[in-house]
């Protein structure tokens, strides 16, 4: 059984019950130059449903004026697959799980393309859910105040818990393509986690409180999300890039969702039911099976 939720883990399985008409909504032309999608505790922990700001950016500047959308289900950390974000909940609002999965289309405005119910062995639905990240076809998320877990989906389509690192403190996650980097919230911490070893090597600190976190590799910058609303540009040494933004104005809680969106143009076209549900099958993905992106 282990060893089947393991190989489950590099995998994304078609998941039933997809609607493919929304397969429209990933079709907008990637035109407007590469953005951040920018997401906070603070409306889940009102009990209310989820807001994603998206800025678009030319390296560590945000240009023009950022954008609200507000959602008909709660968010909280999200991450870029190839298409889509990949987006969670900070825990149990109203009827919704804590540990529900969705995909969310990267078009204006912004729409949930499917949902992902939690199986029998998955993450806590409880506080607090927070980023997640995708490296080497895995699925990474951290849940405070005790672990990274990866994450993987079985047979049923239903999320499970593949593997678990104990680490406290965690709130952010993003990968720059090489390594993956964590922040530790209270601690004000920025660094880099090994999985291979459940190692964090601290790089630099922050002035407040760190949330999510988010690569703009092309450009060196690296995005923080701040308690009380704030989102800095640094580089990979710790250099502090700009002064920042406020997507949401001043907030009571954290930023800790961020996903960063290069820039890209898709010609006209609808994309294929492996597109839209993930990636198309590797050589190091099981038989059948779609390897997260």
């Amino acid at each position: 059984m282990k060893n089947l939720l393991v190989r489950a883990s590099i995998c994304l399985l078609a998941i039933v019950g997809t609607h493919l008409s929304t397969a429209a909504q990933l079709d907008n032309q990637w035109d407007q130059g590469p953005k951040l999608y920018c997401g906070t505790d603070t409306t889940g922990f009102q009990g209310e449903n989820g807001q994603l700001a998206v800025a678009r950016t030319s390296g560590a500047s945000i240009v023009g004026t950022v954008q609200i959308f507000n959602l008909d289900v709660p968010l909280n950390g999200i991450t870029f697959g190839k298409f889509s974000l990949w987006a969670g909940q900070p825990e149990t609002i109203g009827s919704v799980v804590g540990d529900t999965l969705r995909k969310v289309s990267v078009s204006t405005p912004p729409a949930v393309l499917n949902t992902v119910q939690p199986g029998s062995a998955s993450f806590s639905a409880a506080c607090c859910n927070e980023q997640m990240t995708l490296f080497k076809g895995k699925l990474y998320h951290a849940h405070y105040n005790d672990a990274i877990q990866q994450l993987a989906i079985d047979a049923s389509g239903n999320s499970e818990v593949a593997q678990t690192y104990p680490q406290t403190d965690v709130v952010g996650m993003a990968s720059d393509g090489s390594k993956i980097w964590i922040s530790k919230w209270s601690e004000k911490q920025v660094g880099t986690w090994d999985p291979s070893t459940n190692v964090f090597t601290p790089v630099f600190s922050t002035s407040a409180d760190a949330g999510a976190l988010a690569w703009d590799v092309k450009s060196g910058v690296l995005w923080v999300g701040m308690l009380g609303g704030s989102i800095v540009p640094y580089n990979a040494t710790g250099t502090q890039l700009g002064s920042g933004f406020q997507p949401f104005g001043s907030i009571s809680g954290t930023i800790d969702g961020m996903a960063f969106v290069p820039a890209r143009r898709l010609r006209a076209r609808r994309l294929s039911y492996s597109e839209l549900n993930g990636c198309r099958a590797s050589s190091n993905g099981a038989p059948g099976c779609i390897p997260f992106c």
